[in-house]
């Protein structure tokens, strides 16, 4: 099918696929989503699935947004995070497993500049490093363990951040000269050479 316009949708400046939802950052702070919602992921207090755009409840001053697989995260103005929707690995920041139908602060987390969502976990640059939480199961928080995390946890030796991106169940970053990855490698994933898991960049 060609491209189809997404129904009443305008001044979007950004935008993020999860697994089964979408959403839209709108240039006076707000967002949109839409898609399935089983576990609050588009945020707008309930758990109904949405055919269309959906405004997410409370949400304002956002200035970047990024998609999981239950799970939604955006930044504010005030350089800080808020999630919402599945939440049973931690990946939403909050100090808890429970699932959040609306946006919630992530704790302890400051001057964020980026963030990133994977499957089950989420990560932000904040002056120049990076701090992950969530499922860590292949060490894809890059803390050194495989603990999984509840409230953001900075990773190991990772210093001159300037970008972050999650995949399922891996994270990689830019610095000032190179990247570097850190979790799930079965598939070579990380790119070092090699098939192990990294807990670490």
């Amino acid at each position: 099918r060609p491209p189809t316009p997404v129904i009443g949708l305008t001044d979007v400046t950004a935008i993020s696929t999860g697994d089964h939802h979408s959403c839209a950052l709108i240039s006076n702070g707000t967002a949109k989503c839409w898609g399935t919602n089983a576990d609050g992921e588009l945020g707008d207090g309930t758990t109904t699935q949405r055919l269309t755009p959906t405004a997410v409840t409370g949400l304002t001053n956002a200035t970047a947004i990024t998609a999981g697989d239950t799970h939604t995260c955006a930044l504010t103005v005030g350089r800080t995070a808020t999630c919402w929707g599945g939440n049973f690995a931690g990946e939403l920041g909050d100090g808890t497993t429970t699932q959040r139908n609306v946006p919630t602060a992530v704790t302890g987390l400051t001057n964020a500049t980026a963030i990133t969502a994977g499957d089950y976990h989420t990560c932000a640059t904040t002056n120049g490093t990076a701090k992950c939480w969530g499922w860590n199961d292949s060490g894809q928080l890059g803390d050194g363990t495989t603990t999984q995390r509840t409230v953001p946890t900075a990773v190991a030796g990772l210093t001159g951040v300037t970008a972050i991106t999650a995949g399922t169940s891996h994270t990689c970053a830019t610095t000032i000269d190179t990247a570097k990855c850190w979790g799930r490698n079965s598939e070579g994933q990380l790119g070092n050479g090699t098939t192990n898991d990294r807990t670490t960049p």
